[in-house]
């Protein structure tokens, strides 16, 4: 009887010991605040805030080890860890060897330029003084001017010789009243009197109402910055452009399906910024809330976010291949709840990271 006790106390402790390992987890994180970083010897952030949760309903045992981000996708890879604590974004290729839980953060990938100095963008407005498109609107406006002006003058030049003189300066008097009319200021010491010339000054009145503007904002735009710096907000206009990434991130595969065959590859997001800094780049892409992150503690305001987004990703917790099939569906379930909840969006509020 005894002996039966004592295997049964050994198989109970056997599967207990079996349950235990189960539920024994290596865990893999990365530092990338503000969705995970460490802090007195604890994890913070977001990402931790949901994983925590989930290791308290499941009761997990879990080891931490600490990953460098390059080293993060072999080691999944490789089942050195089981599960990567990291915004790790869902892609095709990534899938066809590592496992991923349920998305829990939609984010997009953005750019980065240097902040332009004062001088930078007067040299910018002169240089815009000079552009083509500032000489094509001024030299149609002339041409216009010169139009009306002639016909002006041809009218005028023998029954108002006074004002529209024959030869060159009878020319200068067209052009003059034709652009101040056009600019409605009215001097009044040009007027037509002859009827061929009324006809021609009533016609050119109600022409100029309706070109003056397209003119204008045509020239003004060429000499704003404005108008300079929106040629960058998209991302588009970056395409010829030297563009830095983090090798192997998903803004990097993405600029490789788009063919942006300029892109310099940095092993780490915190190497993109003094990249830039250096001017080895014209601008960095990467995951929108890792760069803000990455800004915000720019104390000088060297670095600019520019309003665009691209890339739209799903960030997820990485799982080793092969994973238990019951262990993620566990993590999952447990996962959803939390995302799902108020508490979630109020923690993604306390770390500023509202959904792009």
């Amino acid at each position: 009887m005894r002996l039966i006790f004592f295997l049964l106390s050994l198989f109970t402790l056997v599967l207990g010991q079996k349950a235990f390992a189960q539920d024994s987890l290596k865990v893999g994180y990365v530092n990338s605040a503000p969705f995970i970083y460490e802090e007195n010897s604890r994890l913070q952030g977001p990402i931790s805030w949901l994983w925590y949760n989930i290791v308290d309903d499941n009761d997990f045992y879990c080891e931490y080890v600490h990953v460098e981000s390059n080293d993060l996708l072999n080691e999944l890879k490789s089942g050195n860890i089981d599960l990567a604590l990291y915004p790790l974004t869902i892609t095709s290729s990534r899938s066809k060897y590592v496992d991923f839980s349920a998305p829990f953060y939609l984010a997009h990938s953005g750019l980065v330029t240097k902040e332009l100095s004062s001088w930078k963008k007067t040299i910018l407005f002169l240089e815009s003084f000079f552009s083509l498109n500032f000489f094509r609107a001024l030299g149609s406006l002339v041409f216009i001017l010169l139009i009306f002006g002639f016909l002006t003058w041809r009218f005028e030049r023998i029954g108002n010789q006074e004002e529209f003189g024959e030869g060159i300066k009878g020319l200068w008097s067209g052009f003059w009243w034709a652009a101040v009319t056009m600019t409605t200021v009215g001097y009044g010491d040009k007027s037509p009197r002859t009827t061929g010339g009324r006809i021609v000054a009533l016609i050119w009145m109600f022409t100029a109402v309706i070109i003056i503007s397209g003119l204008t904002a045509s020239i003004t735009s060429s000499l704003t910055v404005t108008e300079l710096e929106s040629q960058s907000n998209t991302i588009d206009s970056f395409k010829k452009k030297n563009l830095g990434t983090v090798k192997q991130s998903s803004s990097h595969e993405w600029m490789k399906d788009n063919f942006y065959n300029n892109s310099i590859l940095y092993e780490r997001k915190e190497d993109l910024l003094p990249a830039l800094m250096n001017e080895e780049v014209d601008a960095v892409a990467y995951d929108l809330p890792l760069l803000r992150a990455l800004v915000k503690v720019d104390t000088l305001n060297s670095y600019e976010i520019l309003p665009l987004s691209f890339n739209p990703q799903y960030y997820a917790i990485g799982m080793k291949p092969n994973i238990k099939d019951e262990l993620q569906k566990r993590i999952n379930t447990h996962l959803l709840k939390y995302t799902e909840s108020l508490e979630w969006k109020v923690v993604l509020g306390e770390y500023d990271l509202t959904i792009d």
